[in-house]
């Protein structure tokens, strides 16, 4: 597809209802992927008892190959682990006070979510997809209402000024443009993939991880900016 066709709300909601049960799980992993660094790489909040090796079990747990006795009981253990910590048994302590808490917060959620449905449904993965595009799109925001430029801003319009029209048509932001290519790349990776196949099965699977993989990297970075600007 088109780099940005999934940019029409109607076009994404209809790409997810046509996907597998395999490429929903496929497509909603990738988007959690894109929000999987700042959970392993910023510090998680001490009153969660959430540590950053749990959180790091569950992500490689989802994907291993699928079917397997040993996956599932990988999976299983590790999604255990995760859900007995205070940030899901004491709500109280999943409030956030900062913004890479925020964050970090509504990733686990999702995170979470994946972990509690055996079949994604449309809507769920959609969902899913939506919220790297949200958190984009809030620190696009932050990013550009601060009166400290960023570091790496003419690294940043350099890139929008090379975007296709459409991303300067809709006002997004550096984050959000690199986004929304990420999510469509990995979206042609996805529907392409033989039916069976893991996403470390392929190199393809494995591409569509490592772009994940760099552009959730560089969300720690502004993350960590702005955190330190005290946002």
């Amino acid at each position: 597809m088109d780099v940005f066709d999934e940019l029409d709300d109607a076009a994404l909601t209809d790409l997810c209802a046509a996907m597998t049960t395999g490429q929903r799980r496929h497509a909603a992993t990738l988007a959690l992927w894109r929000l999987r660094a700042p959970l392993l790489m910023l510090g998680l909040e001490p009153a969660w008892g959430l540590h950053r090796t749990v959180v790091e079990r569950v992500f490689r747990a989802m994907v291993l190959p699928p079917g397997e006795e040993e996956s599932h009981r990988a999976y299983t253990e590790a999604v255990a682990e995760m859900v007995g910590t205070p940030f899901f048994t004491d709500p109280e302590k999943g409030e956030p006070d900062n913004i890479i808490a925020e964050v970090q917060m509504e990733a686990i959620a999702e995170l979470d979510m994946w972990n509690a449905l055996d079949e994604l449904s449309a809507e769920d993965t959609e969902r899913i997809i939506r919220r790297p595009r949200e958190v984009s799109g809030g620190l696009d925001s932050s990013t550009q209402d601060s009166l400290w430029d960023h570091p790496a801003r003419r690294a940043h319009e350099r890139y929008l000024a090379t975007a296709p029209s459409q991303v300067r048509d809709a006002d997004f932001g550096y984050h959000g443009a690199r986004n929304i290519a990420a999510e469509a790349a990995c979206t042609d990776i996805v529907l392409a993939l033989p039916p069976a196949a893991g996403l470390l099965d392929t190199a393809a699977g494995r591409e569509a991880l490592a772009l994940c993989e760099s552009f959730s990297a560089e969300l720690v970075s502004t993350l960590a900016w702005q955190h330190n600007l005290g946002h």
